[in-house]
């Protein structure tokens, strides 16, 4: 059974010259085209879309909350994508047993596409609500 090729369609981005040029070397190192290194690299990442659209949607009438849950999402996958990283650069590279260091890549990758599909909400003691409240001393004693 023949599948339909999946329709393309071209668009004009805007980028600046620093992105440019990393998706050149991207391109040169994968051996294609600029623009299809872009599309590639798109199409692999479109799945992180998917929250910053639901936040978006979510807090439309409440900027400031919007801006507060994007800045901890982008806070939190900065957080596991550093950690990810580091977990690499620990990968021997003169040919011994990568088996462990290979199996906590894979954790870490797991957990940060389960924290993606929940979409990375705060717990709920970090409501930023008030505090209580306490009765201010006069000075003056209780009557």
């Amino acid at each position: 059974m023949n599948t339909p090729p999946t329709q393309k369609i071209r668009v004009t981005v805007p980028v600046s010259p620093e992105v440019l040029d990393r998706f050149k070397r991207l391109s040169q190192v994968a051996g294609q085209s600029v623009g299809r290194a872009m599309g590639e690299w798109l199409e692999e990442t479109q799945t992180g879309l998917d929250p910053m659209i639901e936040i978006l949607e979510k807090h439309k009438k409440a900027p400031l909350k919007a801006i507060q849950t994007l800045q901890a999402y982008a806070g939190t996958m900065h957080d596991m994508t550093q950690d990810l990283f580091e977990k690499v650069q620990e990968m021997p590279t003169d040919g011994t047993d990568r088996a462990p260091a290979r199996r906590s890549i894979q954790a870490a990758t797991q957990d940060l596409q389960k924290a993606m599909k929940r979409g990375l909400t705060p717990p709920s003691s970090n409501t930023g609500g008030k505090g209580t409240k306490t009765a201010k001393s006069g000075g003056r004693g209780t009557k």
